[in-house]
Parts: C-alpha cells; sequence; structure tokens
C-alpha cells in the first residue's frame, strides 16, 4: 500500500524598501544574520528592479498544517526584522507594487521551487504546470497599488512591464541525454535560447536534486497569501506524482492557445475569458463541404481557477489543508457570485487602505507581511462584513475536499489472444467476414474449394 507524500518546496519572498538607496540597504541586509531552523537566509536584491529583495526561504517539506504553520511563523519573524533594519536606515518594508505620493511602485514576483524525484516527473510537471499558466496568473495576479490612486484593474502589472519572461514551451523530454537536443529544438523552432526564461521550467539544486521552477505567480502581499500559492502548487505537484505513478503524460495543448490566454489574464486577471480547445467534431461548412473551422470556446478565468482547485481537491486534503489556508484564494472565486462585487481580493484590500493615505497604506502592508494566521487580513476583514456568505463559501469548499476522491488511472488496452486474433470482424472464424457474389463467405469458399481438389 502506498501513499503519495509532498514534494519539498521553497519559494524566494520578494519585498520592497521604500525610503532608503537601493545598494546601501543592499549592503546592510547582507550583514544581517538572519534564519529558518539552522539555515541562515540570503537576502539578495532583484537585478534589473532596483528597491526589491528577496528572502531566500530554503527547501522544506510542507505536506502537514503544523509544518506550514512552523515556516509561515518563522519567515513572519524574519519579515519583523527586516522591517525594523529598514526603519533603522530611513526606509519602510512593503510588498511589490505598492507605490505612496513620492514613490512610484515596483511590481513584482514570488519564485516557486518545486522538488521532484525522476525526470520523468520532472517532465510531466513543466508540462502540466505549462497548461495551468493562465489560471495560475488569474489567480495571483495584480497591479499597482498607489495612495489617492483608483484601483490597477490590469490582470498583472509584474508580468505586463517584464522583458525577461516568456511563454513556456512543451517539453518532450528533460532528462540529461535529451535536454540538450529539446533546448536546440526549441532554439531553432521557438527563438527561445534560455528555458530559465520561461513561466515554467526545470531546474537541478547544487546538490543534483531535480526541481521544476515557476516563475509566473505575483509576489503575495500578505503571507496568507504566499501560503496560499504554496499550497495550490504543492496539490498539482502531489496530482502530477499521481499521474507519473499512474503511467500517464500531459498532453501537448496548442502553444498558440495557451499565449492568447496568457495574454488575456495578464491584462484581465481574474475578469478575464479563456479559450477553451474545443474537442467537438467541427461542422461542415456550406457549399463547398470543407470543416469549418471551430469558434474557440471562452470560460471566465473564475471558472478556470475554480476547476483547477477543484480538480485538485483529494491532494489538498492529503495535505491536511484547511478552508482558512486557501481563503485568498477561495473567497476570490465564489464571493462575487453572491453579491460581493467589490472587496472580495487582496488587490481590492490594497486599494482601500490606499484609501486612507500613505500612512495607513504602509502601516496596514507591514502587518499583513508580519501576519502569519492563515487566511490573513482579507478573511478577517470579510467574516467580518459578510459573516453568512463567507460561511457559506467557506463550508461549499470544506465538503468539497472531504468528499473528494482520486481520479482513477485510465485502464490499459487489452491485448487480443491468439484464438481471438484468428478470428474476423464479427467474431467468427475464417478470412475477414467479407462475402463473395454468391453470397457466401471468402473462407468458407476457400475450405470448399480445398475440399474438392480445387
Amino acid at each position: 500500500m502506498t501513499r503519495l507524500g509532498a514534494a519539498r518546496q521553497r519559494f524566494d519572498k520578494a519585498f520592497a524598501v521604500l525610503g532608503v538607496e537601493p545598494n546601501a540597504m543592499a549592503r546592510t541586509f547582507a550583514t544581517a544574520d538572519l534564519r529558518i531552523g539552522d539555515t541562515r537566509l540570503h537576502i539578495a536584491p532583484l537585478e534589473g528592479s532596483p528597491g526589491l529583495f528577496t528572502i531566500g526561504v530554503p527547501l522544506s517539506w510542507l505536506g502537514s498544517r503544523p509544518a506550514r504553520d512552523d515556516l509561515f511563523t518563522a519567515l513572519a519573524h524574519v519579515v519583523r526584522r527586516l522591517s525594523q533594519i529598514a526603519g533603522r536606515a530611513g526606509g519602510v518594508l512593503v510588498p511589490p507594487g505598492i507605490a505612496t505620493t513620492r514613490q512610484a511602485g515596483m511590481p513584482g514576483g514570488d519564485v516557486h521551487t518545486i522538488e521532484v524525484l525522476s525526470p520523468v516527473e520532472q517532465e510531466v510537471l513543466c508540462n502540466v504546470l505549462r497548461s495551468r499558466v493562465p489560471a495560475l496568473i488569474a489567480m495571483t495576479g495584480r497591479g499597482v497599488t498607489a495612495s489617492g490612486q483608483p484601483l490597477d484593474r490590469t490582470g498583472s502589472r509584474w508580468l505586463a512591464s517584464s522583458r525577461s519572461h516568456l511563454a513556456a514551451r512543451f517539453l518532450a523530454s528533460t532528462t540529461h541525454e535529451h535536454l540538450d537536443r529539446v533546448k536546440a529544438e526549441l532554439r531553432r523552432r521557438d527563438g527561445v535560447a534560455q528555458l530559465d526564461r520561461m513561466d515554467v521550467s526545470p531546474g537541478e539544486e547544487p546538490d543534483g536534486t531535480l526541481t521544476v521552477v515557476v516563475r509566473c505567480v505575483d509576489s503575495a502581499a500578505t503571507l496568507a497569501a504566499a501560503r496560499a500559492h504554496a499550497l495550490v502548487l504543492a496539490a498539482l505537484a502531489m496530482q502530477v506524482r499521481r499521474m507519473v505513478r499512474d503511467g500517464r503524460r500531459a498532453g501537448h495543448e496548442p502553444q498558440r492557445l495557451l499565449e492568447e490566454n496568457r495574454a488575456r489574464a495578464v491584462a484581465d486577471g481574474l475578469r478575464a475569458r479563456l479559450a477553451v480547445e474545443d474537442r467537438r467534431p467541427a461542422q461542415r461548412g456550406q457549399g463547398n463541404g470543407r470543416a469549418a473551422p471551430a469558434e474557440p470556446r471562452r470560460r471566465p478565468a473564475r471558472d478556470v481557477v475554480r476547476h483547477l482547485v477543484n480538480d485538485a481537491a483529494v491532494e489538498f486534503r492529503n495535505l491536511d489543508a484547511g478552508v482558512d489556508e486557501l481563503a485568498p484564494v477561495l473567497l476570490a472565486l465564489d464571493l462575487p457570485d453572491l453579491g460581493v462585487k467589490h472587496g472580495s481580493t487582496e488587490a481590492d484590500l490594497l486599494a482601500h487602505w490606499a484609501s486612507g493615505g500613505d500612512a495607513e497604506l504602509l502601516g496596514r502592508c507591514l502587518d499583513a507581511m508580519t501576519d502569519a494566521s492563515p487566511g490573513g487580513p482579507l478573511l478577517a476583514v470579510l467574516d467580518q462584513s459578510f459573516p453568512g456568505r463567507v460561511s457559506v463559501v467557506m463550508g461549499t469548499w470544506r465538503t468539497r475536499f472531504a468528499e473528494a476522491e482520486p481520479a482513477k488511472p485510465a485502464k490499459p488496452p487489452q491485448r487480443p489472444n491468439r484464438q481471438t486474433a484468428r478470428r474476423g470482424g464479427n467474431g467468427r472464424s475464417g478470412g475477414d467476414g467479407r462475402r463473395d457474389g454468391d453470397g457466401r463467405r471468402d473462407g468458407n469458399r476457400q475450405r470448399g474449394d480445398r475440399r474438392a481438389g480445387r
């Protein structure tokens, strides 16, 4: 009896420091002795993004709720220490994408890394996540929040302005003996010279551990959202581990369709309508008899993300994930259908704080970045404002997780035995079951000819 376990994960948590010269702040952070457990953390400036830094969280096992509680409590302590260091230098620590009346906001992303057990699992996870990129962008993306400015409705301001991201490509193999050929083919066909610039790419640790790197997730504004994002990726990784165990691989979805959906998600986020590959037979055109190309069907991005989460429900249960841990994702999906048209996302919450001025925005953001509680400030605010509707959403998803069942592996095709192989299409012995002009079967006529000596 085998139980699928969670993979180890890590993420580089991005943050910004306003009011201090970036190089001076980088030198100060480099001397800070900050740790999670016995691991000293690397606080590094983001190249090409002055004022942005990352906390390099080490590879950790997040397969149980106590393990996640411990990690995010320790991370909240680290962020609090960093905010104190920045404060002594005259700056203030905020999430990426936060602007004041005097300083522009710098959007950024959190880079997530997932450990895999084999090159096959690495290949399948890369290809599965490639097909989920538009949903992940719609789920995590947000714009820039500035005091006195209206809500930025861009799906992902970070990806919209980035010149260092490429849409992920299908990888036929990631084994060492094949990867060079895969890179050469992508360079020749698509002009992709560096796989690590793609939204999803295969990676390898210094000790040889194989990983998959995800670079399309916007930086979470709260630790609660970072926890929810990590949980979604952990569930997808477990889903892929189950696929590999059952001998299944990921299909090659059309590149053009995925890139168009990616652009829609970057532009509109959860308000986007994403095209769905139509596998129905094409309709015949009028007059010439040729098949007319079917118009792609469109689905709201909320429905696509909801399907992604629902499809991984059994993995969330195996991860011992509570609905409160996923609240930043679930509330944004379902509250609009219950009449909460504004305020269901963390971007809405940030915009509400920004309406109170710079001091209100910066203070609230720092509190959110050091709050390790599942659900964070979004769940607390919405539970106070709409307790009944929040209870409906949480209860519905709690039931889905509890009743979810793993997908059954497809049955392998049966091999015909020798007796069946000698039979015709109608299951009777003799030739291929065709009749001659006298109405007799070819096989019977041949036997009759042999008996007569012909």
